[in-house]
């Protein structure tokens, strides 16, 4: 075991860094966006219409 272990709350603090701070984003970031932009592009159509 290494000398500095975190919680479940310290790893998890951890993980947002490194995913916030990473140049490639992950799969379920690249999902979300994704559909975000699916989401957005229908209600500017609803909304022309």
């Amino acid at each position: 075991m290494g000398k500095y272990q975190l919680d479940y709350k310290g790893q998890a603090a951890v993980q947002k860094f490194h995913e916030k701070n990473s140049k490639t984003k992950t799969d379920k970031l690249a999902k979300i966006e994704a559909l975000k932009k699916q989401y957005l592009s229908q209600k500017k159509k609803e909304k022309k219409a």
